[in-house]
């Protein structure tokens, strides 16, 4: 649509449709009668002419200097001088000269000096308006256009981290059933279940731009139920939340990633006992999470490539689709691991 407008001839269009539509008002200005005769006609074409060379002049030679810094001095001082040189022409030519181009027509002005000064003034400022017009429409279809361009990449861009998140994840997973199935273990069928449906999750849900925070939440309870049949009886997980689920919505695989990472630098890497607290508050357009975990005393469970991928991941999702309306805080004290997290949904 924008390279039809954008067209030459369409321009031209434009030009004369303004031109046309301004000569019919000067023919009923410019008449003598109650209709307009064959010299208003001509009367309002001649005044047209003395006007296009100021409009085109100011158009497309003055008004760019408005673009070049410290320069509106020297276009003020210009249009002035545009002006008064028009109005000066236009009332010499009807007064003077078009008796010698149109004798067998007796022309006069209609209007002092000063009126035509103030005929080119409107004429300059509605063209001008009209060229602003045109710009301003412009420049909002750009911005339009960028702002779309911009969150297709930003779709593009968290399909491409989801798509990283979710074999990162199962790939650990994966990993720990390997392990029970070669020690025969007889949780072994339970975890398969609880596997296939946080398998189901990710394969359709995740597909959403939002999920349900409630449902975000049962996978976390999932999950960790998961990791409890694979660990053993020094593994103490505590999962709570405050306030109503069932309302909001968050980015799927959101807290999830973080509860991994606890089981993955926390239970899977520590010899000892293992305390892991998850506690999520909730509250109209804001949501709280907290998670706590004891630090691993062996924290090689994984390769140095994929090392923190889950978090870095979070951390680009939470800024793409939470800017300025997240905090992300993940420390290290005493021997736990806190991440804190606060949203404005």
């Amino acid at each position: 649509m924008h390279a039809l407008f954008s067209h030459p001839v369409f321009r031209w269009i434009q030009h004369l449709a303004f031109w046309t539509c301004t000569y019919f008002v000067f023919v009923q200005v410019f008449k003598s009668g109650n209709s307009a005769v064959k010299i208003d006609y001509i009367y309002a074409a001649l005044f047209q002419l003395t006007l296009a060379p100021a409009v085109y002049l100011h158009l497309y030679w003055l008004l760019p200097l408005l673009t070049e810094r410290r320069r509106w001095w020297v276009y003020a001082l210009l249009l002035v001088i545009l002006v008064a040189a028009s109005a000066w022409l236009n009332d010499r030519f009807f007064q003077d000269w078009s008796a010698t181009l149109f004798p067998d027509y007796f022309f006069i002005s209609y209007f002092s000096l000063w009126e035509v000064v103030l005929f080119f003034v409107v004429y300059i400022s509605l063209s001008t308006l009209l060229r602003f017009s045109k710009s301003w429409s412009r420049a909002n279809e750009l911005q339009h256009q960028l702002l779309a361009a911009e969150k297709e990449k930003v779709q593009v861009e968290l399909k491409a981290l989801k798509s990283q998140l979710n074999p990162h994840f199962l790939f650990n997973t994966l990993n720990g059933i390997y392990a029970m199935s070669l020690q025969s273990d007889p949780r072994l069928p339970d975890t398969v279940l609880q596997l296939s449906d946080l398998m189901r999750y990710f394969l359709y849900d995740t597909r959403e731009e939002l999920v349900p925070l409630a449902k975000e939440w049962e996978m976390v309870r999932g999950y960790i139920a998961l990791q409890q049949l694979r660990s053993g009886a020094d593994l103490d997980v505590h999962a709570t939340v405050n306030g109503e689920i069932d309302e909001s919505v968050v980015p799927p695989m959101l807290l999830i990633t973080f509860v991994e990472n606890a089981f993955k630098h926390g239970a899977k890497g520590n010899t000892g006992s293992v305390e892991i607290s998850a506690v999520l508050d909730v509250a109209p357009a804001r949501l709280h999470f907290v998670l706590t975990n004891t630090l691993g005393q062996v924290d090689n469970i994984e390769p140095e490539t994929y090392r923190g991928l889950g978090l870095q991941n979070v951390r680009r999702r939470l800024e793409l689709l939470y800017p300025q309306r997240h905090a992300l805080h993940i420390t290290s004290k005493d021997n736990n691991f806190v991440v804190t997290l606060d949203i404005t949904l």
